[in-house]
């Protein structure tokens, strides 16, 4: 029952979609007039008609979910996927914290770069598995790595949508992202290893198997692509080299036919580095996957009938996609969140009411393309201005801030469902880090986004303040933790001897006084 956790939240979320539908009156927008119309409900009736086009809309993360539950798949069919997360433990049984903070500045670095939230979905079973077997809890390694993800989001260098419609260039807020950024994974990884339950003490030993090198390969190959796929080369650096090389390749014709599109596909389908889409990522694991059947000698029956077995699997996954997305349709046709956020921004666009708007926009709209061009097309018809700048860097830190809590943040769904995680659990575990993490980074976006004044930089010190005696505390009560366990353990070291004493001088007195009777019924015998 613990892996249905999450749909039950996600029926709740729709069931609540459906209800705001019947409370706010709509607004629609198009081509920048604004009509503000009356309540449309959304029906039950309607939500299964929603639940088709959730799945239309959202086809190309859905197959990207099937594809990684193809890839795990022929992974485990290989026998060899454990043996891989153990010898990668090893590896790091005694710098578990290394581990830790790699991973978290791997992900958010990858994250920030790409701008693209689920582009290294592929990577997260993997990762989980690895911190789980050096003895942390599942809370710990879906903070570790949806949380880093999510961090890497809220200060991405590159979104296509915001830049647009914002008229802002990457140079005007690029010092603030990495600031950010950096605050917040260094607090995420200090609180994974300072303020989190001590890991489990584990034993391992690494094992020798044959073959592992062609899949160490083929994961490696698998990030490089994804790096040069994923990230916007062009956008970042003004580099063309791989979109001049690719229109070059498809210009090489013979008797006037394009090559390159005859054989590998056309233009729709195969596309330069640097504007991948996360299907050309399910085409390269699937793909991928196949070759490492095909090398480890599965017959190809087995190796279909594995990847059956993991389609049948992933499509569980791929439900949570279509039903979190649901909300997503069904508050948009209503047309209840341009009146939410239209009402919100009205007056002005400031950190209270632009945050209010990105929590908002975050458990509504789950994908973040959508949630950028309905939020930011509700304040652009507001009556507030100039607030390019703060929007632009606000905006994207809340929401994504907001969902490591949120009940429709796909990616935490999809985390909480591998690990068999409850949902309710999972915010009793994260409620006191996202309480001071949204403090702090309310703070840092404060000190980044205004003029500084006397009372941002109060705010300021008496967050580190606190921080600092927090920690403080933390480490002291951990120093006494162990001493006091050192000490007990001395103490019952000590005990143990004395009873190891007293029982020796009992056994003693016992075979002393056994040889005493011996001797007196020996010398009775010789009388």
């Amino acid at each position: 029952m613990k892996k249905n956790n999450v749909y039950k939240i996600l029926i709740i979320a729709i069931i609540a979609s459906i209800i705001i539908s019947y409370l706010v009156p709509g607004t629609s927008i198009s081509y920048g007039s604004v009509t503000k119309g009356t309540i449309a409900p959304v029906t039950f009736a309607d939500s299964f008609i929603n639940t088709l086009t959730s799945f239309s809309a959202f086809m190309t993360l859905f197959v990207y979910v099937l594809s990684i539950g193809v890839f795990y798949a022929i992974l485990n069919k290989t026998g060899k996927f454990d043996t891989i997360v153990n010898n990668i433990a090893c590896m790091f049984k005694k710098r578990r914290t290394l581990f830790i903070a790699l991973t978290a500045f791997v992900y958010a670095l990858l994250t920030m770069f790409t701008g693209e939230l689920y582009s290294t979905l592929v990577f997260l079973p993997l990762s989980i598995s690895i911190i789980r077997k050096l003895g942390y809890r599942k809370e710990t390694s879906i903070l570790t790595t949806v949380g880093s993800i999510l961090i890497g989001g809220a200060g991405s260098l590159y979104t296509y949508h915001i830049i647009q419609m914002l008229s802002v260039t990457l140079k005007d807020t690029l010092l603030q992202r990495i600031i950010l950024v950096a605050v917040a994974l260094v607090f995420l990884v200090a609180f994974v290893l300072i303020f989190d339950k001590k890991p489990e003490p584990v034993e391992l030993e690494k094992k020798k198997e044959k073959k592992l090198v062609p899949i160490y390969v083929s994961l490696g190959l698998i990030l490089v692509l994804f790096i040069l796929g994923f990230v916007n080369w062009e956008g970042y650096f003004g580099f063309k080299g791989f979109s001049t090389f690719l229109e070059n390749i498809r210009d090489f014709k013979l008797f006037k036919v394009s090559v390159f599109d005859s054989i590998i596909g056309s233009s729709s389908s195969i596309v330069a580095f640097g504007t991948w889409q996360v299907y050309h990522g399910a085409i390269l694991i699937t793909f991928i996957a196949f070759i490492i059947g095909l090398i480890n000698r599965i017959k190809i029956r087995e190796l279909f009938s594995a990847a059956f077995e993991g389609l049948k699997e992933a499509f569980t996954y791929g439900l949570i996609v279509v039903l979190a997305n649901v909300v997503l349709v069904n508050i948009f046709t209503s047309g209840a969140f341009y009146t939410i956020v239209m009402g919100i921004t009205k007056n002005a666009v400031d950190m209270s009411t632009g945050t209010l708007s990105s929590v908002i926009a975050a458990i509504a709209y789950p994908d973040y393309s959508y949630a950028t061009q309905f939020t930011l097309t509700s304040i652009l018809n507001s009556s507030a201005s100039g607030y390019e700048s703060l929007i632009s860097v606000l905006y994207q830190a809340v929401y994504c801030v907001t969902l490591l809590v949120s009940p429709t943040s796909i990616l935490l769904l999809l985390a909480l469902r591998y690990t068999e995680t409850k949902y309710t659990e999972w915010i009793k575990y994260i409620f006191k880090f996202f309480v001071v993490f949204a403090i702090t980074v309310s703070v840092v976006l404060t000190l980044l986004l205004k003029p500084i004044d006397a009372v941002s930089i109060v705010a300021l010190i008496l967050l580190i303040i606190a921080i600092g005696i927090i920690i403080y505390k933390k480490i002291i009560s951990n120093k006494l933790g162990v001493e006091n366990k050192t000490t007990e353990k001395v103490e019952t070291k000590k005990e143990e001897v004395k009873e190891v004493k007293v029982e020796k001088k009992e056994e003693t007195k016992k075979n002393n006084s056994k040889k005493s009777t011996n001797k007196k019924s020996n010398n009775k015998k010789k009388k």
